[in-house]
């Protein structure tokens, strides 16, 4: 060991005395590249001369290290090197985040305090005046589904269907009552999309699930559908029936004849007559299949839907296409719509669009022994409400649920064989 003092010592010199004391290699590099880099001609060749004489004059004592040691070093000073960079990700983060709470802060702090410029309830609003649309498909007056059948799971017939009416009934009194609360309704239009009678040889076994025949189907469908518009004159001023066939109440096999060769529009004709004395109705029957409505300005077009193809649900690319394919017929005619009503599947919907928003309403047997047998799928029998404004167009929209007690009907059918 050198008796030199420590500032006339060389960088070798002070090494060796270092590497003496046991300090580590990195240590003593640290150390004389500290105090004697100037000594050295170029930064990156001093650094390899050091570590080389480091190398070179280490500790004969001390062992060389082992493969798993240098591994184990070498890990370390990578782990050092990732916790450095974390760390100065960390604070740059840190301090970008800090300049921009800073700068919201001092746009927050230049900005003038907000005053209320409304101090009082200065609204006097005049709310215009609603139509309501009622959607009326897929009765299938006459269809017969037992609860033994279905082990439980529906029951449909006559005397639920009457009760049906009553429940339609009163779910629309109840709406168009809380709506009249806040703005003027007095007009209702009907529309009646089809499949209003089961119909008689629509496909094969269809007379082992129905309860009335083809003649009383019509008769006695005609009845309740003249009744419940009677009704509706305690809630409106003027009721406006629209109405297209469906395929059910067609007369033939499918083909056979036209389409208005057809017992719904039948029971519509009846209807029409029954009711004819009464001056708050209009009507607006055709043979065609298909029927345009305008309400305010806006145009609502109705077709059954059985021309559309489907399987297990609803095709919404057969309806999006059809929606497209009438808008480019009626166009012939300059008529442009701007809602579609359909029915026959059984699945209420509200498909929207770019131009067209489309309507799908529900049915009133619910699940039927086809739906539930092979598709798994039933719905709770309703029919679909919606309000028109004169600037909105379509705005609030209600399914009426056709729920009724059957607890109940059950005790009058058995109040009816005590009498016979």
């Amino acid at each position: 060991m050198s008796n030199k003092d420590d500032s006339t010592l060389t960088w070798r010199e002070v090494a060796t005395n270092l590497q003496a004391k046991g300090l580590t290699e990195d240590e003593i590099f640290e150390r004389i590249w500290r105090d004697y880099s100037n000594k050295f001609r170029g930064e990156e060749s001093g650094r390899r001369s050091l570590k080389r004489y480091l190398h070179s004059h280490a500790n004969p004592g001390n062992s060389p290290k082992s493969f798993e040691d240098n591994v184990t070093e070498m890990k370390g000073t990578i782990r050092k090197k990732a916790e450095r960079s974390k760390e100065r990700e960390a604070v740059v983060m840190k301090a970008a985040t800090d300049i921009i709470i800073d700068g919201v802060i001092d746009v927050i702090n230049s900005r003038e305090h907000y005053q209320p410029k409304y101090l009082e309830f200065t609204h006097n609003v005049k709310y215009s005046e609603e139509t309501i649309v009622l959607m009326i498909s897929d009765i299938q007056a006459g269809t017969y589904i037992s609860k033994e059948s279905t082990g439980g799971l529906n029951e449909y017939n006559w005397a639920v269907l009457e009760k049906q009416f009553d429940a339609l009934f009163y779910g629309l009194e109840e709406i168009v009552t809380r709506h009249k609360m806040v703005a003027p309704i007095n007009n209702l239009h009907v529309h009646l999309i089809g499949d209003i009678v089961e119909g008689w040889d629509i496909f094969k076994g269809q007379t082992h699930s129905i309860d009335h025949d083809i003649a009383h189907q019509v008769l006695d469908i005609v009845d309740l559908i003249a009744d419940f518009l009677d009704r509706t004159r305690t809630l409106f001023k003027h009721i406006h029936i629209v109405g297209v066939p469906g395929n059910h109440g067609r007369i033939g096999r499918r083909g056979e004849n036209l389409h208005y060769v057809n017992f719904d529009y039948i029971v519509y004709k009846f209807v029409e007559k029954t009711l004819k004395n009464y001056p708050e109705f209009t009507w607006q029957i055709s043979e065609s299949w298909w029927q345009v409505d305008s309400i305010y300005d806006y145009n609502f077009l109705m077709f059954h839907g059985d021309d559309i193809r489907g399987w297990q649900g609803v095709p919404y690319y057969g309806i999006d296409r059809a929606a497209k394919n009438y808008r480019e017929l009626l166009e012939l005619l300059g008529i442009r719509y701007d809602y579609m009503e359909i029915g026959h599947f059984h699945m209420p919907s509200e498909l929207s669009g770019v131009t067209t928003e489309k309507f799908i309403n529900g049915c009133w047997p619910g699940g039927t022994i086809f739906s539930m047998k092979g598709l798994g799928a039933a719905n709770t029998p309703s029919q679909k409400l919606f309000a028109v404004h004169p600037k909105q167009g379509v705005t609030y929209r209600y399914p009426i649920r056709l729920v009724v007690n059957k607890e109940e009907i059950d005790a009058n059918r058995r109040e009816e064989r005590k009498k016979k």
